[in-house]
């Protein structure tokens, strides 16, 4: 049974190292780590984009329907690709603000649901009145101050990808020494 897990534990210990060094730089240098998936993520649109439009002049036949798709979507994808290389901070405020606003909007209405729960019943009320409370705070800082913010989320996401492949990791080597240690035992 050991060949069978070798391949799957490599691929997961990979994997798990591939979390933890990108936890790191998302901690370490979360503004620039943003601008680099900016700027990976424009690249790859305006790829993409110019692939369609390419693809649509190099074709002879084409489907009708099928047509002012595939081009549309390749000039979407080339502007969207074109945006996200020389505006990464305009892309970064805006996706931000909008996330605010749902934050926001979402956090009201649980510390409604809160203050309804404290009505009828004292159970469980305060952890929702409070988790609703630091969320809405978030969405604020995410409309006004939306770099900070931003920044804020960005070393959390790292932390948890740290944490989590830490704990992969950990895991892969507890079963592996518990798997050698049978062996050893059954020889």
């Amino acid at each position: 049974d050991t060949h069978m897990t070798n391949p799957f534990q490599k691929i997961m210990m990979a994997t798990s190292i591939v979390y933890m060094v990108l936890g790191l730089i998302l901690i370490i240098w979360p503004d620039q780590a943003r601008q680099i998936i900016c700027y990976l993520l424009g690249a790859a649109a305006l790829l993409y984009g110019l692939y369609r439009i390419i693809d649509y002049f190099a074709r002879k036949q084409h489907s009708e329907g099928g047509v002012q798709i595939g081009v549309a979507l390749g000039i979407a994808c080339v502007v969207l690709g074109l945006f996200l290389l020389f505006k990464a901070n305009t892309v970064v405020a805006v996706l931000a603000g909008v996330i605010g606003v749902a934050v926001v909007i979402d956090s009201i209405l649980r510390l409604q649901i809160a203050l309804n729960l404290r009505r009828v019943t004292a159970a469980g009320w305060l952890a929702l009145f409070i988790t609703a409370l630091v969320t809405l705070v978030f969405g604020i800082l995410l409309l006004f101050n939306p770099f900070n913010a931003v920044k804020v989320a960005t070393i959390v996401a790292g932390a948890a990808l740290l944490v989590d492949g830490a704990f992969t990791l950990w895991g892969l080597i507890k079963t592996r020494s518990i798997r050698d240690r049978r062996t050893v035992i059954i020889k």
